[in-house]
């Protein structure tokens, strides 16, 4: 009978103390291999295996259905407390033979005592079952598994601090021998840093996965009176939601306190988990007598509160922990046998948890907001806290906080860090790390690296929001979604899911719909993440952003809420709010308004949760009912007259002073054309005017007055003097969020009338039809970078420019890098622009910088987007090198669309033009200069760390091997890694995923065979390599390599970068670790090269011609896969010719 067959519907005792049973042995010091080792009990399985067996034998007789293996401390970490060179072996007979305790290999002597413990506890439980009064109950072997003494939780406090890894490790080898000995059931106990806890079961699901092995494992963490674990004041709610997720089968709490203290937490227990809950006190509270610590509690007391535990909230796991004895077990058995078990099943939630607290995700009683502040890209003052030379200001990052949950009542906050300044993938961790002592909340994760996703959630202790996922492309066949949840879902955490997709965010509500059902699926399906887990995110686009005639994207939104809610009655919905009111900083109260009504529309519809700004969310009754009844007609009708009436109240309500409305007939003819552009006021009327000749249609009254204008002004100066004065105040108004982003489009509409019908005038005088080609003022290709589908800068820019007279070719989004110049050089044009939104992305436009500069072509270029700013201008500019002199003068930060019409008019005046690149040139330097003080701090670490010390006492060196050989494969002879082929190159996914895709691996078998003589008679693939073993020394930081033949001939020097060590405790170089010149020791080296053939390329080439993506995927595929287990042989034989047979 298997554990998991029993749990949960019986009551299952486990045994009481090891610890009180050994210490009633009255052992010397010897048992132990000296007096430093007596705290060591686990050594007893080596020095007194049947002392142990009989305490088992004695718990299981007493009535025990689990026993505990003497492994509380048999872990790597632990181990290392002591020095195993110094153990006295006189009276420890039972160590296994292939064992050297003095060598202190912590690794072996964990592993020896895993398994060797599990064996004593298994051969008690035969032992006993062979008894006449076996009663034929269900007995498991329990394997225990303490804590490290380390933490990873950030703690003021002096305690061992260990890193991710370090714990993951840990427990990944206690597990292996727990597995290898024959354990039924994993218990990790007496638990205090909730983030350990993750790290173990990570580090204990690595095991299983090695071992094709899964077992159950209960999960108790140590809480005091208050329910709270102590050191990091983690409420046993916000433990259980960190962790009930990550596979184990029970939950509870064990030792620190007796029974009486345990009662307020297991009734909290009853309420909140919904595993099987598990119960182990102590005997009471430990008192001191004589200098020795005794605990009094009797059995049956003990017996008394542990029945009512199990009779009132169902406990199914009890046993005893400090100070119990196998008479405290014998209570227990007698008072709980045959106890039905009572549990009333609990509703399901959505919890999230932090390092002290949970929270649920329920709009039951009102919408979930989740604070915005804390985001480098969406906050000056988290910016400049962040992108500093000297590190990031942790104190003003901690107001941030403070401000959105102490004083605004947030209780969920998303972080965010991404900046082209600093590495996101440092600074996110970092920043969670410090952030997370004392922070009563929950943090949402927030970033586009998938690298900084995965390290942030190793640093985070609870179960957070990671945001996000999404179906548009990450990588080269790789969506996003993918390839976050391939590295973070075995933290269970919940996700935001944005409805995009490889052509961009949805707009539509069936869009939205199609990928969220998308998104639902292949989460399911591909990562087993359920709906439960899920937030799906549908979308916020500023409000009167529609390119589209009739389109709505508000009320496209709100369409789009019940039908992504009737998708799975677990799925829960969000928005990321703040982009709806883009544009209206300078108007908050609009924003408010606007942000707020949208909301309450929202969750009326299925909304659950928003990522907003608290200062733009009241409650609705706290607001104008007039102004509630105007944004209404915003958002639902996308009343744009009502949107303008709002306006004009914010800045009333701003300034104090009632905005007067201006009567155009009171202005002269050239203000009132300018007024009425600025104010974006529309008279749509089609008619056609009559002028010297010639017939010229329009569709706004403006028109009219503009004919009579250009009877006084030659066009030209009317346009110079009067309308692009005027549009460039709009566009500066815009940039000060004096004007928003809706009135900027309006504005534009009707300058591009007047547009239309003045440039159809001036070609009419010079004597060109209309309908004829147009003279642009430029020519400009746009579009957002590889990788980004965010188009709303873009297309804004694209407008703006369009309207001021240029010819603008949209690439549309995730353009191809070499697409911009390939269009820019067909088309003649005179710039290019690239937007992107996220900061990985953004990245790519300095790849394009230094593909003109490889190409000799010199082209402006404007950059613009979120992540993009003045510095990172200056990293375009340094097109990837160093060389400061050589800095492009013709890189522009364009901060809006307006900065790129003002910059693309500079840079046609060919008087200005000289003059701006000059000035655009210095300030480009100055920012680059100002972005690289951030390595100043590396720099003063290498000046300032001591050098690793290299010991080569173990070192040995080939005698011989040495000179240069080559080889020629027949393709099918070489053995390939069919898993990653498979998997990777040929990105059929895991093998776990096979099946569901209808792939067997008889038929990737085949393909294989398919290809390999496909690829041999072709003659595409032809695996060849170069290797060879050198003499060598060190000479500082450089390998030098000598002739084969004669040693004394220098032919290569290799130098190697100095590198900061982990922690930042030293600095070394590869060179270190090779005999120095000095020393007259002699090292080696190994060198290779590998080739899977010149023929591949040709051969994809012409697949791609044939239009055949699918035989050049497998071509590449397989090319790469030889290129690399070449590659892989040919460094085994190398070390063969080392004469090294462990990997090192």
């Amino acid at each position: 009978m298997k554990f998991e067959d029993v749990l949960g519907k019986q009551v299952l005792i486990l045994d009481g103390a090891m610890g009180t049973m050994v210490q009633n042995l009255e052992l010397d010091d010897a048992a132990f291999g000296g007096p430093a080792f007596k705290m060591l009990t686990d050594l007893l399985i080596f020095s007194r295996p049947d002392d142990l067996e009989e305490i088992h034998l004695k718990y299981l007789r007493a009535g025990a259905n689990l026993i505990e293996t003497d492994t509380f401390g048999a872990s790597p970490l632990r181990l290392k407390e002591f020095d195993f060179t110094q153990i006295d072996l006189a009276d420890i007979k039972a160590v296994p033979q292939s064992l050297d305790l003095k060598k202190s290999d912590y690794s072996e002597i964990t592993h020896h005592l895993n398994v060797e413990g599990c064996r004593i506890a298994r051969k008690a439980i035969e032992t006993y079952k062979n008894d006449s009064d076996y009663d034929g109950r269900p007995l498991f072997v329990a394997g225990s598994i303490g804590p490290s003494n380390y933490v990873l939780s950030k703690t003021e406090a002096d305690l061992n601090k260990a890193t991710w890894d370090q714990i993951v490790d840990n427990n990944f080898e206690q597990v292996k021998g727990l597995i290898e000995g024959g354990a039924d059931v994993l218990l990790f106990e007496t638990q205090q840093d909730i983030l350990e806890l993750k790290a173990s079961l990570i580090g204990a699901n690595k095991a299983f996965e090695e071992a094709g092995k899964k077992l159950p494992i209960i999960a108790q963490v140590t809480v005091d009176g208050f329910s709270k674990m102590q050191i990091f004041n983690t409420d046993i709610h916000a433990a259980l939601v960190a962790v009930e997720g990550m596979g184990i089968s029970a939950f509870g709490i064990n030792c620190n306190t007796g029974p009486e203290l345990m009662e307020k937490t297991v009734e909290k227990l009853r309420r909140i988990c919904s595993l099987p809950i598990s119960i182990v006190p102590n005997a009471g509270q430990p008192i001191s007598e004589d200098g020795k610590t005794c605990y009094k509690l009797e059995p049956e007391a003990m017996a008394d509160y542990v029945e009512h535990f199990v009779k009132e909230s169902g406990v199914s796991i009890v046993g005893g922990c400090c100070g119990t004895t196998p008479e405290h077990i014998r209570a227990l058995s007698n008072r709980l046998k045959g106890m039905v078990l009572n549990r009333k099943k609990l509703e399901k939630r959505v919890l999230v948890s932090g390092p002290q607290v949970a929270v649920e995700i329920n709009s039951g009683d009102g919408l979930v907001r989740i604070g915005e502040r804390l985001n480098v890209r969406g906050s000056k003052k988290v910016r400049e806290a962040v992108e500093r030379d000297d590190g990031i200001q942790m104190g003003v990052l901690e107001e941030v906080v403070e401000e959105q949950v102490k004083d605004l009542g947030i209780e969920i906050i998303d972080v965010c860090m991404d900046s082209n300044i600093v590495e996101t993938e440092k600074a996110l961790p970092q920043t969670i790390y410090e952030l997370t002592s004392d922070f009563k909340g929950v943090m949402c994760i927030d970033s586009f690296s998938v690298e900084a996703l995965q390290i942030a959630i190793e640093s985070y202790p609870g179960r957070p929001i990671i945001n996000s996922i999404s179906l548009e492309e990450y990588s080269a066949g790789v969506n996003k979604l993918d390839a976050v949840l391939s590295q973070t879902k075995q933290h269970h955490p919940v996700y935001v899911a944005l409805v995009n997709g490889p052509k961009g965010p949805g707009q539509t509500a069936d869009e939205k719909y199609e990928l969220a059902v998308e998104i639902v699926r292949q989460a399911k399906d591909k990562h087993n993440v359920t709906p439960d887990q899920l937030l799906i995110d549908v979308n916020a686009y500023p409000i009167g952003s529609e390119s589209v005639e009739g389109l709505n994207f508000c009320a496209e939104t709100l369409k789009c809420l019940p039908r992504i809610k009737a998708i799975h009655p677990e799925l829960k919905t969000s928005i990321g709010v703040g982009n709806l009111t883009n544009g209206l900083a300078s108007k908050p109260y609009m924003r408010k308004v606007l942000t707020s009504v949208f909301l309450d529309e929202a969750r009326k519809v299925g909304l659950d949760c928003a990522i907003l700004n608290p200062n733009h969310y009241v409650p609705l009754e706290s607001l104008t009912e007039s102004d509630v009844d105007l944004a209404r007609k915003v958002i639902l009708d996308r009343d744009m007259d009502a949107f303008e009436e709002l306006e004009v109240i914010a800045q009333t309500k701003k300034t104090g002073v009632a905005v007067k409305k201006i009567d155009y007939d009171d202005l002269s003819l050239e203000e009132s054309i300018c007024q009425r552009i600025k104010d974006g006021f529309k008279q749509k009327e089609d008619g056609v005017i009559s002028k010297e000749g010639g017939e010229f249609p329009y569709k706004d009254k403006i028109v009219v007055d503009v004919a009579k204008a250009i009877d006084t002004h030659e066009p030209l100066s009317f346009i110079s003097g009067h309308l692009m004065i005027s549009m460039r105040e709009l566009g500066d108004a815009f940039g000060r969020g004096e004007v928003s982003l809706p009135h900027l489009l309006k504005s534009a509409d009707v300058m591009r009338h007047v547009m239309i019908f003045l440039e159809s005038f001036m070609r009419f005088q010079s004597g060109i039809e209309p309908g004829a080609a147009i003279d642009y003022k430029g020519v400009v290709v746009i579009g957002t970078v590889y990788q980004d589908v965010h188009s709303i800068g873009k297309d804004l820019a694209k407008t703006l420019l369009e309207n001021y007279g240029y010819r603008v070719i949209d690439l549309g989004v995730q353009v191809p890098l070499d697409q911009f110049i390939e269009t820019a050089r067909t088309e003649n044009a005179d710039a290019i622009g690239m937007s992107a939104l996220l900061v990985q992305t953004s990245n790519h436009m300095i790849t394009v910088s230094k593909m003109l500069l490889d190409q000799k072509f010199s082209i402006p270029v404007l950059l613009g987007g979120a992540p993009v700013n003045a510095r990172h201008a200056g990293y375009v500019a340094m097109h990837g090198g160093d060389n400061m002199e050589a800095i492009l003068d013709n890189v522009f930060y364009c901060d809006s669309g307006m900065d790129g019409v003002n910059t693309m008019g500079l840079l046609m005046d060919k008087k200005q033009r000289p003059i701006l690149l000059k000035e655009n040139k210095e300030k480009l330097l100055r920012e680059y200069q100002r972005a690289k003080g951030i390595q100043k701090e590396k720099d003063k670490l290498l000046a300032t760390l001591p050098r690793r010390k290299v010991n080569f006492r173990h070192h040995e060196v080939s005698a011989d091997g040495y000179g240069i050989h080559k080889v020629e494969f027949k393709l099918h002879k070489l053995k390939l890694d069919q898993k990653s082929l498979y998997s990777l190159n040929w990105k059929f996914g895991k093998k776990s995923s096979w099946l569901q895709k209808g792939i067997t691996v008889d038929q990737l078998n085949e393909l294989e065979k398919e290809w390999v003589e496909k690829a041999e008679q072709n003659g595409w693939v032809v695996p060849k390599a170069r290797f060879g073993l050198f003499p060598a020394q060190s000479d500082g930081d450089e390998v030098i390599i000598y002739d084969s033949e004669n040693r004394e001939k220098e032919i290569a020097r290799v130098r190697f970068d100095v590198c900061i060590g982990k922690g930042r405790k030293d600095i070394f170089s590869v060179g270190q670790y090779f005999h120095t010149v000095d020393s007259g020791q002699w090292d080696a080296i190994g060198l290779q090269i590998t080739t899977a053939g010149i023929g591949v390329e040709s051969g994809i080439e012409e697949f791609k011609t044939q239009n055949d993506s699918e035989s050049a995927l497998y071509l590449q595929g397989l090319s790469d896969r030889v290129a690399e287990d070449l590659a892989e042989y040919i460094h085994q034989l190398l070390r063969h010719g080392f004469g090294t047979k462990k990997e090192n």
